[in-house]
């Protein structure tokens, strides 16, 4: 649990993580250089369980998520924000369905929105293959619910790329399921709290910059090394955002490529693939 000046919120995210079903696990909160009580909230537990880490200056959320990931020792590392809630069940659900299926290395959940009990996202796509081609697109699964198994963190080195700085839970995702199967489970896990202090609402620009990179990188996936101009195709062809260049024909050539790419390299399911660039073909030609 990175936190960065969250006092008003800490006290009730630890307290959801002490409340789990269950009980055996270690609360590493690293304190990234907060000028508020957030540090003195996290070292005022007496609970073996709670270990804080304190950085003397802020240095980000990814690098004190590394930190905090570095220092794990449990079987499994769990994602956790500090002005988010778990469900009391969090840890005892992922938990089991980890133990459960051993192909799986990374799962996330459903979750709902915080002080808004009609607002919840109780479908989560479960099939690996179809989550991997929504990657190409954004960060299917939804970071502060993820679960991960440690032997794979440290055999890969699953650590976040901090340059990414604020969107490197989605390049860490769509590197984990370069590696491995990864899913979702759709029980509710978490209570998600919006405010504008979040990093997608205070560094919205940078943070679709950094995305869009993370969306480019995955051409490597097809084999394909992007001239500038293929980059822009295929960031408004992907995203379904107006292009003046980008006409049918140039965009059914790009479908092509990709899938006569994808059919050599054999990444992605290619009939899932046709499926789901036909999909994007449509809503291209059915924006306005």
């Amino acid at each position: 649990m990175p936190v960065y000046n969250y006092g008003s919120f800490i006290k009730e995210s630890i307290d959801s993580v002490l409340a789990q079903t269950m009980p055996d696990f270690e609360l590493i909160v690293v304190n990234d250089g907060s000028s508020d009580t957030s540090s003195e909230i996290a070292h005022s537990y007496h609970d073996k369980r709670v270990k804080v880490i304190d950085f003397p200056e802020n240095k980000g959320c990814y690098p004190a998520r590394n930190t905090g990931m570095r220092a794990a020792n449990g079987k499994y590392i769990c994602v956790m924000d500090a002005d988010d809630l778990c469900f009391p069940d969090r840890l005892e659900k992922q938990y089991r369905f980890l133990e459960e299926d051993h192909q799986i290395g990374l799962i996330g959940g459903a979750y709902q929105l915080l002080n808004n009990r009609l607002q919840f996202t109780g479908f989560r796509e479960t099939d690996y293959e179809t989550i991997k081609l929504t990657l190409l697109l954004h960060c299917y699964l939804h970071h502060p619910t993820c679960m991960i198994r440690t032997s794979l963190v440290r055999k890969h080195g699953l650590y976040y790329n901090e340059s990414y700085r604020y969107a490197s839970d989605h390049d860490w995702v769509v590197r984990a399921s370069s590696l491995f199967p990864i899913s979702n489970i759709n029980d509710p896990v978490l209570f998600y709290r919006r405010h504008a202090r979040q990093i997608s609402s205070s560094n919205l620009h940078e943070q679709i910059s950094f995305g869009d990179q993370i969306r480019i990188n995955q051409l490597a996936f097809f084999g394909i090394d992007p001239t500038e101009t293929e980059k822009t195709l295929h960031l408004a062809f992907i995203k379904s955002e107006a292009n003046v260049h980008f006409d049918e024909k140039t965009m059914d050539k790009w479908i092509e490529r990709l899938l006569v790419s994808n059919k050599r390299n054999q990444y992605y399911s290619q009939q899932k693939l046709q499926n789901f660039l036909h999909a994007h073909r449509y809503l291209n030609l059915h924006r306005n």
